[in-house]
């Protein structure tokens, strides 16, 4: 099976694609269970769209975790993480969810939690207690 790569993927009709169309294309098809991402079918979406939307959310963030390490990510490195855990070497489905969630926090913003350290918390009174 061939798969769509880079640029060369986007040589043909309807590119350049909306990220709203790409995200409608892969929304279509992903169903989410308790044991994760499956394929429910009717996704329109093209495999070289999932991985580069992925590669670019990884460049886009500078940053990724492999093997639990934090390492920075550019081009070249999001490249090489692409090929080395996207479709074909895992299971399509999981680049779809990904690249779902990468679209869905682009087209409706995440909201990000800041860890509380052990000692801010101590720090920081309890305005109930204040009262007391």
């Amino acid at each position: 099976m061939a798969i769509e790569r880079g640029p060369a993927a986007h040589r043909h009709e309807g590119y350049p694609r909306s990220i709203f169309a790409m995200y409608d294309a892969i929304s279509a098809g992903l169903g989410i269970t308790d044991d994760g991402a499956v394929y429910v079918g009717g996704a329109t979406a093209l495999v070289g769209d999932i991985r580069n939307i992925i590669m670019q959310g990884l460049i886009g963030g500078a940053s990724g975790l492999v093997d639990g390490d934090e390492i920075e990510v550019g081009p070249q490195t999001a490249g090489e993480l692409v090929t080395a855990n996207v479709y074909p070497a895992r299971p399509l489905i999981e680049g779809m969810h990904i690249a779902w969630a990468i679209l869905n926090a682009a087209i409706n913003g995440v909201v990000l939690k800041k860890k509380q350290s052990a000692e801010s918390e101590v720090e920081t009174p309890n305005p109930s207690e204040k009262d007391r």
